[in-house]
């Protein structure tokens, strides 16, 4: 069968598939959006961004750094929840970015560089969220607070998953003379999603469904500042 041949099947498969589809009622403005359909990006309400007109306006890397926090109240499931979410989000961030193509690379600051400067700076909590940001030569500083954290649905005796967490999140962006708060919101987030929530803690250990949750909760907030897809960052578990 010649190349010509295969085309003018396929041309007459395609247009069958239409005609059928408008014989059974189906708009063909639907149908031709249905079959030409693709996943347009959705913008990050708080996108890490410089000023067109401002000093770093020519950089072609934003530096972050990821500041974790959580209350003594989450308990000894969740005892090192903070380092573990800091640790995701240090890769989900840079993912997003380049999936989506951002003319700027991200770079988030490692955990290791952080314990070093800590150790070099033992008194290091009584600096700001910006000048720890400037010491280290980030452009942003995510300061992120984790509280009501919970795993298991309230009075199930452990028996049914429903994670949540209230988080709260501070975006310091930093210059060379300091820093200033640039904006803040809350997440009440909640794992499974996608409609289901809850699920049986029979079908996976408590350590997986940690896992899913926290990489879960770092995927929605790097969301909030790299524009996405609609279906990036990993799948939404149930």
């Amino acid at each position: 069968m010649t190349r010509f041949t295969l085309g003018r099947w396929a041309r007459r498969a395609v247009w069958g598939a239409l005609v059928a589809l408008m014989c059974i009622g189906c708009n063909p403005l639907q149908i031709a959006a249905f079959m030409f359909a693709r996943e347009d990006k959705r913008p990050a309400p708080y996108p890490l961004a410089f000023e067109k007109d401002g000093p770093k306006k020519d950089k072609d890397e934003v530096v972050v750094l990821l500041l974790t926090h959580q209350t003594a109240s989450t308990g000894t499931t969740f005892v090192t929840a903070d380092r573990e979410l800091a640790d995701r989000l240090a890769r989900v961030l840079p993912e997003m970015a380049k999936e989506n193509k951002d003319k700027r690379k991200v770079r988030v600051i490692s955990s290791t560089q952080f314990d070093k400067f800590k150790m070099a700076h033992p008194r290091w909590r009584d600096l700001s969220a910006s000048e720890i940001g400037q010491k280290l030569g980030a452009d942003f500083v995510l300061d992120i607070f984790l509280d009501k954290m919970r795993l298991y649905q309230p009075n199930s005796a452990n028996t049914i998953y429903e994670g949540r967490a209230e988080v709260q999140v501070a975006i310091h962006e930093v210059s060379a003379t300091g820093g200033e708060l640039k904006d803040s919101y809350p997440i009440t987030f909640s794992y499974p999603r996608g409609g289901v929530s809850t699920r049986d803690a029979s079908s996976v250990s408590e350590g997986e469904f940690k896992k899913l949750f926290l990489d879960n909760m770092a995927t929605e907030i790097a969301r909030m500042h790299c524009d996405h897809k609609p279906s990036s960052g990993i799948a939404e578990g149930r």
